[in-house]
């Protein structure tokens, strides 16, 4: 549901121009949907221009209208404690949805903070219901893709301790980056390591001590935002937990 203005050839129609090299592509279009559909799915979705970095997109308990799919930059989830501290929920890259968990009871329970300039295509959430009506294949990619995120969340959330839970998270950016670009493992970090720290409960300070042992211990290389895997079966092996019963997978 992505869109690349740039292109402009009145031989194709305009939904293909507008979301020809969108990450979302494949879940847009489901089997059984037919150019009229299309056409109509085209014309209800409202693609919004360049988003700067540090506005929110919605509000907790904002009245919920419609779904967003991310097409390039970063949005942050997050909610306040009791004491006004911020719990970041998740982060939300290129080819994935946003807000859907609001259909119920309406409203919106978290926060959504643009952390890098973003684009979006807001698909109304009355209006892609009817939608799914008439194409069912439309709403099982729709649960698809939430069902997808919510499992990637339960991920990273496992981790027995901080060197687990890191390793984890490195792989799941890399894997949701390679949906965007052939990235393998030498990325840049979409988030800023405070960010990070905050999503996965452990404090700035851990977090650098784990990236420094996974360092010396040869099995990635990090350079502010910049991470490469430089032993990418050692570094799976913590993502398992398996150096909580040996010792040396991490010396």
């Amino acid at each position: 549901m992505g869109a690349h203005a740039e292109l402009h050839d009145a031989s194709v129609p305009a939904y293909r121009r507008a979301c020809g090299f969108c990450s979302l592509q494949e879940w847009c279009w489901p089997p059984g949907m037919d150019e009229c559909g299309l056409k109509h799915l085209h014309s209800i979705v409202h693609r919004t221009g360049s988003l700067p970095a540090g506005g929110h997109l919605f509000r907790a308990c904002h009245p919920f209208t419609a779904s967003n799919a991310v097409r390039r930059g970063c949005i942050k989830s997050y909610t306040l404690d009791l004491q006004g501290n911020e719990l970041v929920r998740d982060f939300h890259l290129a080819g994935e949805l946003l807000g859907f968990d609001a259909v119920y009871p309406e409203r919106h329970h978290f926060n959504a903070l643009v952390l890098k300039e973003a684009s979006l295509c807001i698909i109304p959430y009355r209006d892609i219901a009817e939608l799914s009506r008439r194409f069912p294949g439309l709403q099982t990619r729709i649960l698809a893709l939430m069902s997808r995120d919510f499992s990637r969340q339960q991920l990273c959330a496992e981790g027995c301790d901080a060197a687990q839970q890191v390793a984890i998270f490195l792989f799941d950016i890399a894997a949701r980056l390679r949906r965007q670009m052939p990235v393998e493992y030498d990325f840049d970090l979409p988030v800023s390591r405070e960010n990070i720290a905050n999503y996965l409960r452990i404090s700035p300070e851990t977090l650098s001590r784990v990236m420094s042992k996974l360092q010396r211990a040869g099995l990635l290389s990090a350079n502010r935002t910049h991470i490469r895997f430089l032993d990418v079966a050692r570094l799976g092996l913590i993502a398992t937990g398996a150096h909580l019963k040996d010792n040396s997978v991490l010396n």
